[in-house]
């Protein structure tokens, strides 16, 4: 007979024991927000619960990315407006130092706000965000150009680092999806082997400020290439060149800004996919967790009154 009901009271102690750790299990799923703590325990749910948080962490260095090609965008089209600006007001100053109701007085006036237009100029092209040249190509540690001064100091022009000058800087915004987020200082302002002609922004600046300066009349010779109509023509043009990637910049945001907005509607999806994977489903556990609770204690009091009543027994 004690036989007996030691062995019914040590299966009512394993029944409470089980109850026990399920509770404890309900608890800690509720604690860590899954169902899923070791890949054994469902082995499907454990390798698709892995592969969903391997894509989120990809979508997570993707958004990085994306951050950082915006904010270099943003930076460089603010840079390059400020240019544009810059440039029609030399036009505007060429264009009234043409005019012949100015005297030689006047365009030597005109030369020297043009030579302060030009050091501005220069500012901006050699222009930084942080630590980094927003037009120096990949050598984004270095100025993309040196400024060339006579003996006086004056700018007489620019040489570009070409070793960099033209280099594109990509960042990965998707899965195989890699998108140029920079603009060039050599397609901007100086193509690579251009010094020193029309094509280059500095030579046409310095070249207008130089005609203007000598009562508007260009050198002996260069009557025509030197002058200042031909110049601000030339001027006309290179700011078309630099308009042209600024729209490219316009787009690049653009890819960007849908990329970040399909970035986070993937999140959703995707945080919804881990937590279906890992079994996680609040409402459920609560009601499971309290069921267990109820009967553990119940049991554990139904426990209390059998092992009193046994150790009457014995002693009888």
């Amino acid at each position: 007979m004690r036989v007996t009901e030691l062995q019914r009271q040590r299966a009512f102690t394993q029944g409470i024991n089980d109850r026990q750790t399920n509770l404890v299990r309900l608890q800690e799923e509720l604690a860590a927000g899954r169902s899923l703590f070791t890949p054994s325990e469902n082995v499907r749910k454990a390798d698709q619960a892995l592969h969903t948080e391997d894509l989120l962490a990809m979508d997570v260095q993707y958004a990085r990315n994306i951050e950082d090609g915006l904010h270099w965008v943003n930076a460089a089209d603010s840079k390059l407006q400020s240019i544009v600006d810059l440039m029609n007001e030399i036009d505007n100053l060429a264009l009234s130092a043409d005019n012949s109701s100015q005297n030689e007085d006047d365009r030597r006036s005109t030369a020297i706000q043009l030579d302060q237009k030009i050091e501005e100029l220069v500012k901006l092209v050699n222009a930084s965000d942080g630590n980094r040249y927003l037009f120096g190509g990949h050598g984004t540690t270095t100025a993309p150009f040196t400024v060339v001064r006579d003996a006086d100091g004056q700018i007489q022009g620019l040489t570009a680092n070409e070793d960099t000058i033209a280099g594109k800087i990509y960042r990965r915004i998707g899965q195989d999806e890699d998108l140029q987020v920079n603009v060039t200082g050599d397609r901007l302002f100086q193509p690579v082997g251009s010094t020193g002609t029309d094509a280059d922004l500095f030579y046409v600046v310095t070249t207008l400020r130089d005609t203007i300066g000598n009562n508007n009349v260009p050198p002996e010779g260069f009557e025509e290439t030197r002058s200042n109509n031909y110049l601000r023509e030339q001027l006309s043009l290179i700011r078309e060149r630099i308009l042209d990637q600024q729209t490219y910049l316009g787009s690049v945001g653009q890819r960007l800004q849908a990329n970040q907005t399909r970035l986070k509607e993937r999140e959703i999806q995707l945080t919804d996919a881990l937590e279906q994977a890992q079994g996680v489903d609040l409402t459920d556990l609560v009601s499971r967790a309290a069921i267990e609770e109820t009967v553990y204690n119940a049991l554990a009091g139904m426990g209390t009154k059998l092992l009193k009543q046994s150790l009457v027994d014995y002693l009888l």
